[in-house]
C-alpha cells in the first residue's frame, strides 16, 4: 500500500505575468491532486500588483498566500508557523526557484519545522543565468545557495542538460529529470483555410528578457524581412515586460517592417494566438525546459528553439528546428519554415501536437514525481528517471 503524502508546493509568485512556472507548477498541484495526494500550495503576494492570481483548483490543492518582499527579512516567522502547523510525517516541501528571499525562507522554515524538502531551480544554474547578474549571486552561493541546494534530500531537473547544470554545482545529490506539462488539446482547429495566400505569423510567445535572445531575433528577421518570397509574414512577439527588455526591443525593431510588439497575452486568450499563427519560434540562450515552445506543439504549431534549450526532439520528430541561437542560424531555420507550403507546415504541428500528447502530459508527470517524492521519503528502488548520482 502506498503511504499517504502532503505536498507543500512553494513558488515565490503566482502572478501571471511571470511565465511559465507559474502556470505549470499550478498544473502540476492539481494533476497531483488528482492522483490522490494531499497538496498545499504557498506562494508569495504582491496585493498591488494588477495580475491575475494563478490558483489550482481548490478541490485539488489548497493555496496559501504569503508576503512577497524583495528584502531579505530572515528568517520568515509567518512561513516558519505556516510550514510547521502543515508537518506530518509524510510530508515533503517542494520550493521552485533559486537566489530570492523566498527560496531563502522556504528551506529555512522547512528544517525548522522538520520536513525535508526538494528544489527545482528551473534552469537558473545554466551558466548563462548564472552569469546574469553574477555579482549578487558570487555573494548569495557561498552565504546561502549552495547550504540549501546541498540540503535538499532531492532535486529536479526538467531535462538532461539542466539535470548535468545541477549536478556540476551540486555533486552527490539525487536528480529526477522529469519534464514540465502541458494542456494538450484533444482536437487542433481546422487550418485548412490557411491553405489561401494570405498574411502569415510568425509567433514569439513568452517573456520578454534578455535570456530570450530577441534582439538575435529581430536581427534574423532584418534578414529576410526584405525578401519578397516573405512579404506576407508578419513577426508578432508578445509577453510580459522584465527587466525594462520591451524598451530595448521596440527601439531595434522600429527599423524593421512587420514587426509587432504587445504586452503579455492572458492565458484564456492564448488557445486563439496559436491558431491565428503559422509557426513559433522561441530563440533563447537558454532554457531548463522551455514551456512556450511545448505550448505551441500542443497547439499544433511547427517550432523553431535553439540548442540552448532541450529541445533536440523536434528534429527526431519532424516537428521543428533545433539551431544556434546566433542570428545567421536563426535566419536559416526561418528561410527553411517560412518557404514550406502550408499543408507541409500542418503536418508537422499534427506531428508535433501527437508529440505533446504522447511526452508532456499530466497524468503520466504527475505519477513520476509523486514517486520521487516517495522514493525520496521512504527508500526503495531507485527510479529510472533518477540518475546514478553516487558514481556520476
Amino acid at each position: 500500500m502506498t503511504p499517504p503524502l502532503h505536498v507543500i508546493q512553494t513558488i515565490d509568485s503566482i502572478a501571471e505575468r511571470h511565465g511559465g512556472p507559474t502556470r505549470t507548477i499550478r498544473d502540476l498541484c492539481e494533476a497531483l491532486g488528482r492522483a490522490g495526494a494531499r497538496v498545499t500550495r504557498i506562494a508569495g503576494n504582491d496585493p498591488s500588483g494588477p495580475d491575475r492570481l494563478l490558483r489550482p483548483d481548490p478541490a485539488l490543492a489548497e493555496t496559501i498566500l504569503v508576503p512577497r518582499t524583495t528584502r531579505l527579512p530572515f528568517p520568515r516567522p509567518d512561513l516558519t508557523a505556516t510550514i510547521s502547523r502543515l508537518a506530518g510525517p509524510h510530508t515533503i516541501v517542494h520550493d521552485n526557484g533559486l537566489w530570492t528571499p523566498f527560496n531563502l525562507a522556504i528551506p529555512t522554515a522547512a528544517r525548522t519545522a522538520g520536513i525535508p524538502w526538494v528544489i527545482s531551480p528551473h534552469g537558473m544554474l545554466a551558466p548563462w543565468a548564472l552569469a546574469w547578474r553574477r555579482h549578487r549571486k558570487a555573494v548569495a552561493w557561498p552565504l546561502y545557495q549552495r547550504r540549501l541546494l546541498t540540503g535538499a534530500v532531492g532535486l529536479m531537473a526538467t531535462a538532461p542538460a539542466e539535470a548535468a547544470h545541477i549536478r556540476a554545482k551540486v555533486p552527490g545529490r539525487p536528480i529526477a529529470v522529469i519534464p514540465n506539462g502541458v494542456a494538450v488539446p484533444a482536437v487542433l482547429p481546422d487550418r485548412r483555410h490557411r491553405d489561401a495566400p494570405q498574411p502569415r505569423t510568425l509567433l514569439f510567445l513568452s517573456r520578454l528578457h534578455p535570456v530570450k535572445n530577441l534582439p538575435g531575433l529581430l536581427t534574423a528577421w532584418g534578414q529576410l524581412a526584405a525578401n519578397p518570397n516573405f512579404a506576407e509574414w508578419t513577426l508578432r512577439i508578445a509577453g510580459p515586460d522584465e527587466a525594462n527588455h520591451r524598451a530595448e526591443i521596440t527601439a531595434l525593431a522600429a527599423a524593421l517592417p512587420r514587426v509587432t510588439i504587445e504586452g503579455p497575452i492572458a492565458e484564456v486568450e492564448k488557445a486563439a494566438a496559436f491558431a491565428t499563427a503559422d509557426l513559433f519560434i522561441l530563440p533563447s540562450f537558454t532554457e531548463n525546459f522551455g514551456v512556450a515552445a511545448a505550448e505551441a506543439l500542443a497547439h499544433g504549431l511547427p517550432v523553431i528553439a535553439t540548442t540552448g534549450a532541450p529541445w533536440e526532439c523536434l528534429v527526431a520528430n519532424q516537428c521543428g528546428w533545433h539551431v544556434a541561437p546566433d542570428p545567421a542560424s536563426l535566419a536559416a531555420a526561418l528561410t527553411k519554415a517560412m518557404s514550406l507550403t502550408p499543408q507541409e507546415r500542418r503536418d508537422m504541428g499534427t506531428r508535433g501536437h501527437a508529440l505533446a500528447a504522447r511526452d508532456f502530459g499530466w497524468d503520466a508527470i504527475a505519477r513520476d514525481t509523486r514517486a520521487y517524492y516517495q522514493w525520496l521519503l521512504h527508500g526503495g528502488t531507485r527510479p529510472d528517471f533518477v540518475p546514478d548520482f553516487k558514481n556520476a
